[in-house]
């Protein structure tokens, strides 16, 4: 998938690119939330502060690298 026109107009605030870009990434990386946290109520509640954290820092990603690896960073790290 082509992550630069959806992460270019999630950063103008549209609102159909933000679902676009929730529903791509969101089975992957709840499991990755599902395998850090000890239980489903935690692995949701990171899972949600994660993706804030993602749509608010979309302007810092510089386009090296896998955007799918950037954004798994941030959820690891959350």
């Amino acid at each position: 998938m082509d992550y630069e026109k959806i992460i270019k107009d999630c950063i103008n605030g549209n609102p159909r690119a933000q679902r676009e870009l929730f529903d791509v990434l969101s089975p992957k990386m709840m499991t990755v939330c599902l395998r850090y946290m000890d239980s489903s109520d935690e692995a949701e509640d990171v899972f949600q502060m994660a993706f804030v954290k993602v749509f608010g820092k979309l302007a810092e990603y510089n386009h090296n690298g896998s955007f799918e690896g950037w954004v798994r960073r941030i959820f690891v790290n959350s």
